[in-house]
């Protein structure tokens, strides 16, 4: 059951927030950009979710609390480390691994908002692409190609070029869930993200750094929603984070 003082023990990770939760075990976290959805090493504890240690195999963050009794919370999806907004944790490890097969089977609602300038004029449309996720000179790196796996992307422009720069605010809806599958579905049709320091338009990223003193990748996850079953009876659950400030200050 998640009750108060469950959340309260949570060793929560800089500027990460509880945005909901579900008496059912279910959280949903704020994670600012730049924090990882787990560390991968020790020494990325304090840059990550929870400021403690994870369990790769069991894909689960596990502490000790103030009386000794062992607790641990399991991570349902990842975040991109530059990309901010909701994600999800379970107390409850059979509900976690009931969650993880509705990510699985493409059953949970997942929106993000994006800020990109437009190489030619957006329209809303169902992104559908093959990607093949490699290594370029040791970093993870998303191509084109037949040999990949199918990528689903429903894209609605929100605001069209606006402000000094002409970005575009896209709500971006992925039906598939594929590693820099947003971030590379966007480059390929010229929408490059701001602040995507792999697949981003580099110059552009730099004036808007220069001139806004805003330097992220403006990539949020704003709302995940979703069904499940608990104690015999369908539940449903929604979590919200609004867009970060300066999406707002760099549109203008």
């Amino acid at each position: 059951m998640t009750d108060q003082s469950l959340l309260a023990e949570l060793p929560l990770g800089r500027n990460v927030e509880v945005i909901a939760h579900h008496e059912a075990g279910l959280v949903a976290l704020q994670k600012p950009e730049g924090t990882l959805s787990h560390p991968n090493r020790p020494k990325d504890e304090s840059k990550s979710l929870l400021q403690t240690r994870y369990d790769l195999d069991r894909q689960a963050y596990c502490w000790t609390n103030e009386h000794g009794e062992k607790r641990q919370i399991h991570l349902l999806h990842r975040l991109d480390s530059p990309t901010s907004g909701v994600i999800l944790l379970s107390f409850d490890h059979k509900l976690a691994n009931q969650i993880r097969d509705l990510f699985a089977t493409r059953k949970v609602c997942k929106t993000y908002h994006a800020l990109a300038q437009e190489k030619g004029r957006g329209r809303n449309d169902t992104w559908k692409d093959k990607l093949e996720v490699g290594r370029e000179d040791g970093k993870l790196r998303v191509k084109k190609s037949h040999r990949g796996r199918e990528a689903i992307t429903k894209v609605t422009f929100e605001r069209q070029r606006v402000g000094r720069n002409g970005l575009s605010l896209l709500r971006m809806e992925p039906l598939t869930g594929i590693t820099h599958q947003l971030r590379a579905q966007a480059a390929l049709r010229g929408f490059f993200i701001v602040g995507d320091k792999t697949y981003g338009d580099f110059p552009l990223n730099r004036r808007i750094g220069r001139d806004k003193k805003a330097r992220r990748l403006f990539l949020h996850a704003t709302h995940i929603a979703l069904e499940f079953s608990w104690n015999g009876k369908p539940e449903r659950f929604e979590a919200e984070s609004p867009l970060p400030r300066a999406f707002g200050k760099v549109m203008h």
